[in-house]
């Protein structure tokens, strides 16, 4: 058996018996985590798992693309993707030699809310502490010459192209920046051509300066450590971290005014259609109600409403789904398909329908009973590895969540009724407010109303 299938089924039993313990005595919590703050102020939260000789360590700044400077979006991503070009000692290759020469895996990337920098290494003390040094070296002392900067902005700049050949992700970015508006989540990660141009050498060192502070951090450990261990590693990895400031809160996400059609020309057999409504920070006490009822909206696959009206019943995709897009200070429920190019507007029609009749009644017993089966089985699968474990800590903590929040998760998961998710649905779902993104021939355009009866 191979290593890494031995690893899997170990932390399968591992998170397995955390479930088990939360399910029944609630002797112990699923997670314990501890936390503590470093010095300089960083926060920072460890989960022992005692079974294997590793260790995943994760540093979440706030620092996503909604920081960019404005008209410069994709200065998030630029940074994240120059932190292994270079630091004042060391070349890009030092640095990849380094982490390879002691076993350990690295990388950094940025998504629209948070950079993170990743780290996984065994824990014999001659290959970790090497590795955490050269990432804490990597994190606050980057180069950021121009010449790779610039380098770097090509190859983002051909990554944007590339994202124009695929129907899906102009889909995507059109709704991010129509269903926003002004707001700083409205433009691409990765920014746009316009904006990546006018980031200059500057921006990126300026970014990473104001940004990558320990005010700014949130340290995640998981691995077979102990506490005194955890906080050397993590005094390691930020002690070279000005203090800094925290980012200030970002301003609140405002309700969709009005519904709005965007039509984007593309050569394609098929169109692609998204359709944004209204939604709720993930912190907002109605999320669960609207999360169960979205799955089965749209969220469950073969079993929801949307699939069984679209595909089933009308033959009009492959695939139709509804998703959640719960963030810090507001949201978005997203619904989408892929259809013929003359069938668009009876398909919007036919998922207006089913939305209408799903706020206007809500689930049934049966589809609800089956829900809550299919969320409550699903969960372990959520913490069967270091990583998954990992993700869930760092997204408790960013979000302010509370660290217990899986000790009952299931029991409020199956206590959450039927009536509930029906006024979580009225109150924040308005389906005559939305926004329509179709990207496919306009030539063969249908009628399409502005919102729904």
């Amino acid at each position: 058996m191979s290593t890494d299938a031995r690893n899997t089924i170990w932390l399968a039993i591992l998170a397995a018996g955390a479930l088990l313990l939360s399910t029944t005595a609630r002797a112990e919590p699923v997670l314990p985590v501890e936390t503590w703050q470093t010095d300089n102020g960083a926060d920072v939260l460890f989960y022992p798992t005692g079974s294997l000789p590793m260790v995943d360590a994760r540093v979440i700044f706030d620092a996503g693309s909604a920081r960019d400077p404005a008209g410069k979006g994709g200065t998030a991503s630029l940074t994240a993707s120059l932190l292994e070009e270079g630091t004042s000692k060391r070349d890009a290759k030092a640095i990849a030699d380094g982490f390879a020469r002691v076993g350990a895996e690295f990388s950094a990337s940025a998504n629209l809310e948070s950079t993170a920098v990743r780290l996984r290494s065994l824990t014999e003390e001659d290959w970790l502490w090497p590795a955490v040094e050269l990432m804490a070296e990597v994190i606050a002392k980057p180069a950021f010459e121009d010449k790779d900067i610039l380098r770097e902005r090509e190859q983002q700049l051909r990554g944007i192209q590339s994202r124009q050949q695929s129907p899906q992700a102009v889909a995507s970015d059109a709704l991010r920046k129509t269903a926003f508006g002004n707001h700083p989540y409205a433009h691409p990660t990765d920014g746009t051509r316009e904006s990546v141009e006018s980031i200059a050498p500057s921006d990126v060192r300026a970014f990473h300066q104001q940004r990558f502070v320990a005010a700014n951090a949130t340290v995640v450990i998981v691995g077979d450590l102990d506490s005194e261990q955890a906080r050397r590693l993590a005094g390691t990895l930020t002690e070279n971290l000005p203090t800094g400031e925290a980012a200030p809160a970002l301003p609140e996400v405002e309700p969709l005014q009005e519904s709005e059609t965007v039509r984007i020309d593309f050569p394609s057999e098929q169109s692609t259609v998204l359709v944004a409504l209204d939604g709720i920070p993930r912190k907002h006490q109605d999320y669960l109600p609207l999360y169960v009822g979205n799955h089965m909206l749209g969220g469950s696959g073969f079993a929801s409403r949307l699939m069984s009206e679209l595909r089933e019943k009308r033959g009009l995709a492959y695939s139709t789904y509804s998703y959640l897009m719960p963030l810090r200070v507001g949201g978005r429920l997203v619904m989408g398909i892929q259809t013929r190019n003359d069938q668009v507007g009876t398909a919007l029609s036919l998922m207006d329908e089913e939305l209408s009749r799903f706020i206007d009644e809500g689930p049934t017993d049966e589809e609800l009973a089956d829900s809550q089966a299919n969320i409550v089985g699903g969960f372990p699968m959520r913490l069967n590895s270091n990583d998954k474990i990992i993700e869930q800590i760092g997204a408790l903590a960013f979000l302010d969540l509370p660290l217990d929040y899986f000790d009952d998760y299931t029991d409020r998961v199956e206590a959450v009724t039927a009536d509930e998710i029906r006024q979580a649905f009225e109150r924040h779902v308005e389906p005559q407010k939305r926004v329509v993104v179709i990207v496919g021939p306009t030539a063969e355009e249908t009628e399409v109303d502005d919102g729904a009866e």
